[in-house]
């Protein structure tokens, strides 16, 4: 494989310079490793979700500052376009991963998601976040600055790695992430939104099952001593990442944690061990002593109650401060999250609704996508429905924006009890498709000429149609309602 390689030069009092200038926001690629090309046809049998381009796919080392606000160089992965053209950029934002090589530039399999999203004609972009990858230090978990300035910093090099190759300048940012990555998206979202200057801005955000409310959704689900939950190292991960920027929540890890989960709690923080051996181990201990899996009994007692009783305790001000929902975004935004999630409640998305819109927000919508699904089943129709959402916001409705084909009407949408796409008249038939919300193909016809579709075996809900001929592909998304 021909490796490519951009280097950028930095001399550090002019990187001072631009870092006090810029209020701590960087902008300066170092390097940019090229992994792999990926056509559309490998790209469809990699992701398997048809791709209308291929990609080509970057590892990339840029500047950005870390917890401490020193200078650091950060990771992250940058997916391009085969087709220069292209004029939208989507910020992906990463989930929990298992240990600091777990990452996106490392292609793992969150990665794929990224490279979805890109094979739709977007420029796309996951940072690593600090501590993971290749920046330095232990990561804090969950800390919306530092997501923020991640995500942004890589956005920027991004923009500077796409002139590089050709790219002209990216007219709609667009921001999303699922899980941890929803609380990222988030928090980069204001970030962007707070900035005040002319040169980056946001089209649409979608944040995805995130913790925005970390001080009281989340603090009931993870401290309250009859909830049972099964992810009892997010607490721990959470109070260690905290530590690491604010320094001022304990004196020592026993400070905080009951005797028997210390020693594996400081494995992970010396990185020993990763984040699933750390859960499997605090499931296991919990429910010996307790008979369930509750993690507020992980802390000690005085110290729970510490946190519990005392709202200006440095831990309480910390979970405060990485809420990431109270403000007031002046963009359209989608909150799409799942009922029966089991890792991110899913009150975290009607309290971000529900404040934002009471705060005067026009344009927010929070969106159960599938009721029945767990965290991990609820990614799917959470990615489809976002790429729905960024891509109402195109250019242009034709199949194909440099194919020449023409407009695609779809109607009635909503629709009742039939459908039809009226074709252009120089296209004489393509390939139908109708995915519901977890990406099930229900509907198929390999040449359709444009003809009535009855569909009234399809309950009500929001469906994806994907009409294609050649290499170009028309998409909407159609509401079924009766």
């Amino acid at each position: 494989m021909n490796q490519q390689f951009y280097k950028t030069t930095i001399v550090l009092p002019f990187l001072v310079l631009v870092l006090s200038a810029r209020a701590g926001w960087g902008q300066a690629l170092i390097e940019a490793q090229k992994l792999e090309d990926l056509s559309r046809n490998e790209l469809t049998a990699l992701t398997g979700f048809p791709a209308l381009n291929g990609v080509v796919v970057y590892k990339v080392n840029y500047l950005t500052n870390g917890s401490d606000m020193l200078p650091d160089t950060a990771s992250g992965l940058v997916v391009l376009p085969d087709d220069t053209t292209v004029v939208r950029l989507v910020a992906y934002q990463h989930g929990t991963t298992n240990g600091p090589t777990d990452v996106p530039s490392n292609n793992n399999t969150e990665a794929l998601l990224v490279k979805a999203y890109a094979g739709q004609g977007y420029l796309a972009t996951a940072a690593d976040y600090l501590g993971l990858g290749d920046s330095r230090g232990f990561h804090p978990y969950v800390h919306a600055a530092t997501e923020a300035s991640a995500g942004v910093d890589l956005l920027l090099a991004a923009r500077e790695l796409a002139a590089l190759e050709g790219f002209g300048s990216m007219e709609q940012i667009f921001v999303t992430g699922y899980s941890q990555g929803g609380h990222a998206a988030m928090a980069m979202a204001q970030a962007i939104h707070e900035r005040e200057t002319d040169d980056l801005w946001i089209t649409a955000a979608a944040p995805m099952s995130g913790p925005y409310s970390i001080s009281s959704v989340m603090k009931s689900v993870t401290l309250e001593d009859t909830v049972e939950y099964f992810y009892p190292s997010y607490a721990a991960y959470l109070v260690l990442g905290y530590q690491e920027v604010y320094g001022n929540l304990y004196d020592s890890i026993a400070q905080v944690f009951r005797p028997a989960f210390v020693p594996m709690i400081v494995s992970f923080h010396n990185g020993e061990i990763g984040l699933n051996t750390l859960n499997d181990f605090m499931i296991q201990q919990l429910v010996s002593e307790n008979g369930k899996s509750i993690p507020g009994r992980l802390f000690n007692e005085s110290y729970l109650n510490a946190i519990l009783s005392d709202s200006l305790h440095p831990a309480a001000v910390a979970l405060r401060d990485n809420d990431t929902y109270l403000w007031v975004p002046q963009f359209p935004m989608r909150l799409y999250y799942c009922m029966a999630d089991d890792q991110v409640n899913f009150n975290n998305s009607l309290v971000a609704r529900d404040y934002m819109v009471s705060q005067g927000a026009g344009n927010v919508e929070a969106i159960d996508v599938f009721p029945a699904g767990d965290h991990g089943g609820c990614v799917l129709p959470a990615v489809l429905s976002t790429l729905a959402f960024f891509n109402g916001f195109s250019m242009s409705t034709s199949i194909a924006e440099t194919g020449g084909i023409g407009l695609v009407e779809l109607y009635p949408n909503p629709a009742v009890d039939h459908l039809r796409l009226v074709l252009p008249s120089q296209m004489t038939s393509a390939r139908l498709r109708i995915y519901n919300q977890m990406g099930q193909l229900l509907h198929s016809i390999n040449n359709y000429a444009g003809e009535e579709i009855g569909i009234t075996n399809l309950p009500n809900g929001i469906y994806h149609i994907f009409l294609q001929v050649g290499g170009n592909q028309f998409q909407n998304k159609l509401l079924i309602h009766r």
